[in-house]
């Protein structure tokens, strides 16, 4: 099977295994009912962290990584960290280039066992997508669920960052990209300050729906500081309308096109064409041409430090393009 066909595979899972409306932020899956295998010993050192289940013992300064998760595969790039094996494809230029050499050990949802085993991990990292698997993964080396907490982003990031710097002896790194993330949206606030209120909307296959500042995409309210066009969003994925979009009648409008970045955009579907509407382009946005069509990686790897630091620079970047 050749590499464009598995990535399409993949991303097919993906866009099956997700909707519009995204998993309660910071919930880990529940446990499953059955009797778990017993998890992998720790030989050797150990540390205690946060990861998504709660408290963990892992070892330390672990040789043989296996990631599940795109998001976490980026911080660890970012810190320096040596990423043995993981997806068999990676939809991010960026992350696959990184990590051209490693094992490939399935998919994020369809661990391959045996590949798995050969690489005897003596670590394994994963996300809400690996997370039906984790009781099996925990008996073949000690895992740990690090999915991101979308209702806040920013923190939750860090305290990855902080969680892999215990684990892997990278204190000083971890510091210089926490200071980076700083950084970054200290900009990014500076650039958006006065300069209107924002909407968040996502289209997928032709759909709308609004997010607010509690899911993955709501740094941009909460840590950039663009205030809320509308201030009654609560659910992460509100069904959204063009008339909804013209009654709120945002001074920005920030688009993450869900089908371009899961590999099943088409003219017809690309969010650009969706929006292009007569109701839509009645709106301060779309008359001051103040429409950001966000990263494909706030999807694909939301939580990721690299990734969020090129997600607000991008965000200040439009800013900056104001007057």
């Amino acid at each position: 099977m050749n590499r464009r066909l598995t990535t399409l595979l993949a991303l097919a899972a993906l866009a099956a295994c997700s909707s519009q409306e995204e998993k309660p932020a910071g919930h880990a899956s529940a446990p499953t009912s059955h009797t778990a295998p017993a998890a992998a010993k720790i030989t050797g050192e150990a540390v205690t962290i946060e990861t998504a289940r709660g408290s963990a013992q892992v070892p330390k300064n672990p040789k043989n990584i296996a990631v599940y998760d795109w998001g976490m595969m980026d911080t660890l790039n970012a810190l320096g960290v040596a990423v043995g094996a993981g997806t068999d494809d990676i939809s991010l230029e960026n992350i696959e280039a990184a990590n051209q050499n490693r094992v490939k050990v399935g998919t994020l949802f369809e661990p391959n066992y045996e590949a798995l085993n050969a690489f005897k991990p003596d670590l394994i990292i994963t996300g809400s997508h690996t997370a039906k698997a984790f009781d099996r993964l925990n008996a073949i080396a000690p895992t740990i669920e690090m999915t991101a907490d979308t209702h806040n982003m920013r923190i939750n990031v860090e305290d990855r960052i902080d969680a892999f710097a215990k684990i892997f002896s990278k204190e000083q790194e971890a510091e210089a990209l926490k200071a980076k993330i700083n950084t970054a949206f200290d900009e990014a606030r500076a650039a958006a300050a006065g300069k209107g209120k924002g909407l968040i909307v996502l289209t997928n296959d032709g759909k709308i729906a609004a997010f607010g500042q509690n899911s993955r995409f709501g740094w941009i309210h909460k840590d950039v500081g663009v205030p809320l066009a509308d201030a009654l969003i609560k659910e992460n994925g509100q069904p959204a309308s063009f008339e909804y979009i013209k009654q709120i009648n945002p001074d920005w409008l920030f688009v993450m096109d869900r089908s371009a970045a899961i590999g099943k955009g088409t003219p017809d579907n690309a969010a650009a064409k969706v929006l292009d509407n007569p109701l839509v382009n009645e709106t301060n946005a779309w008359k001051k041409g103040q429409v950001v069509y966000l990263l494909s990686s706030n999807y694909l790897a939301a939580g990721g430090a690299q990734q969020l630091i090129d997600a607000t620079a991008q965000v200040r970047n439009a800013f900056k393009a104001t007057k």
